[in-house]
């Protein structure tokens, strides 16, 4: 009986292992944790053309606009009257920046991971407007959205997540690359600053702005 519960023991151990390997490891591919300051000059190197212009900061007086999504509209598929709102803030250029409070009617911000309805409208958005986090405000729920355009299965994780989110991204368990994804968001962003003719401190400013809004240094610890 001891050397079957040893052994049963082994199997469960060797189980987890894998387990845990497949959290840190995407198609056989290690994830890298990058920290804060490589992160915010890797996205600056490419987003940044070198400029020798005086410091030009985003304007203090910001417009406060708020856009809710009706559960018809979710149902419907419904975006454009959403896009005009965002299309005049856009006229607006650095005095919306980080201004739109997204929201959706009927739903808690906070765990808008687990509706599929939210994560392909919040997929829709981004592929029309993939600068969108340049205007979001950290009201929006910055790092829920982040987690919703993960392209992954959430399966039955979903409840998982639910039950131990408190504000923070277990969802990284399923094994995503989450610098790659962050990047792969937060860069559009930075692109248009710079179309925006912001300066390169004003980008930084922008980029510390977003990790700070998803806590990034968290995200990185629940990896």
């Amino acid at each position: 009986m001891t050397q079957l519960l040893t052994l049963i023991t082994k199997i469960g151990l060797n189980r987890m292992n894998q387990d845990l390997e497949s959290i840190f490891y995407l198609s056989n591919r290690k994830v890298f944790i990058m920290n804060r300051k490589e992160f915010i000059e890797q996205v600056i190197s490419s987003c940044t053309k070198t400029r020798n212009e005086i410091d030009k900061s985003v304007a203090s007086e910001k417009t406060k606009i708020t856009i809710t999504v009706k559960r018809e509209e979710l149902e419907l598929g419904q975006i454009q009257r959403h896009l005009n709102i965002i299309e005049r803030a856009e006229k607006k250029k650095a005095k919306a920046r980080s201004s739109i409070t997204l929201t959706f009617e009927g739903y808690n911000n906070r765990s808008l991971i687990q509706h599929s309805e939210i994560r392909e409208y919040l997929r829709r958005l981004f592929k029309i407007k993939p600068h969108m986090f340049y205007y979001l405000s950290k009201e929006s729920n910055i790092q829920a959205i982040l987690l919703s355009l993960l392209e992954v299965d959430t399966g039955t994780y979903g409840k998982l997540f639910a039950d131990r989110l408190k504000g923070q991204a277990e969802f990284t368990f399923y094994g995503a690359d989450l610098n790659s994804h962050i990047r792969k968001h937060v860069i559009p962003a930075i692109r248009y600053a710079n179309k925006m003719k912001e300066s390169p401190n004003a980008q930084k400013d922008l980029i510390v702005f977003l990790l700070d809004s998803i806590d990034y240094e968290r995200l990185n610890e629940e990896l």
